[in-house]
């Protein structure tokens, strides 16, 4: 049976203003409940039916205001978090980011930007709130991921940030660690390698994640480390990373030989960019998120409730 738009419109109207029930209606009409379902859907698909959901608001104010105290930033931001790892979680991490990004960028920033997950529900979401247009460079802040999902990799979220923006950016043809530091001297004197590097110095914003030792971790399922590798890490009491470079707990960086063959911007140049955004959640990082904030790198970050008063606790 085939429904005109003003049956629709007061099946429709029975139901969701009226409060009727499809039994209800069905009964008025001398039709069956399931045609009812089925005008009901048909009006929400024709547009008769919108449908809002409405977030609750929350405050976390206060719970910003400390994390900024405690560890000296200049920015936080705090989004409702969840018991557990999920990918909901990453994506609300990464919309708060991309809303972050978008009312912070400017025309003739250059932007660096790392890799994982949460970057890519970023770039996701950039897509969703579909920024202005401005003028931005962006570049990447290491080297490729080995095998690595495509949309974790560094390079395809400089392409895509740089898109959402109508703007320009390089990539960085380079794997993130090489197998000897005599290979990573050869890799950084090469001129394409050193025209994204040198970017490095000049940029304005980085936006990154940080790694964790906890699972669940892009940096342990998809970062590419031989077992061994990722043994001795955790024995020299790494908790985390940014941009693959290593610190643990109390912020220290921690040299290990795999320092001298990672192709990407060291710990020190990230320092003394003038803002350096950090999306994280989720309490499986909360010993990674404390290391990374106590290295001083980090100007804002962006967290949820509940990791943020775990940190804080652990603090």
């Amino acid at each position: 049976m085939a429904f005109d738009e003003r049956m629709l419109y007061e099946i429709a109207r029975h139901y969701h203003e009226l409060g009727k029930t499809q039994n209800e209606i069905a009964d008025s009409l001398g039709i069956s409940r399931s045609q009812v379902s089925r005008a009901l859907k048909q009006a929400q698909d024709e547009g008769i039916v919108v449908i809002n959901v409405i977030p609750p608001e929350f405050d976390f104010t206060e719970l910003e205001d400390e994390l900024c105290s405690k560890f000296g930033l200049d920015d936080a931001v705090v989004i409702l978090g969840s018991a557990g790892p999920s990918r909901l979680l990453t994506q609300n991490l990464g919309m708060a980011g991309a809303k972050y990004l978008d009312k912070t960028l400017e025309s003739g920033h250059v932007v660096g930007v790392s890799w994982g997950a949460t970057l890519r529900e970023l770039v996701a979401a950039l897509n969703d709130i579909k920024p202005n247009p401005r003028e931005i460079m962006v570049v990447p802040l290491l080297g490729g991921q080995g095998q690595a999902s495509p949309d974790l990799q560094v390079n395809d979220i400089a392409s895509r940030v740089s898109m959402a923006f109508d703007g320009s950016h390089l990539y960085l043809h380079a794997p993130s660690f090489v197998d000897t530091p005599e290979a990573r001297a050869t890799m950084m004197n090469d001129s394409n390698i050193r025209n994204v590097a040198d970017k490095w110095a000049i940029a304005n914003v980085v936006v990154m994640g940080i790694g964790c030792f906890v699972p669940p971790s892009t940096l342990l399922e998809e970062g590419g480390f031989p077992p061994d590798e990722l043994t001795e890490l955790k024995n020299m009491g790494v908790v985390g990373d940014i941009c693959m470079r290593f610190f643990d707990v109390h912020g220290t960086p921690v040299n290990t030989p795999l320092g001298e063959r990672i192709i990407g911007a060291s710990l020190e140049q990230l320092e003394s960019i003038e803002c350096v955004v950090a999306v994280a959640g989720g309490v499986n990082k909360a010993l990674a998120i404390l290391g990374a904030l106590r290295c001083g790198v980090v100007d804002v970050l962006i967290i949820d409730d509940i990791a943020a008063r775990r940190v804080l606790e652990m603090a």
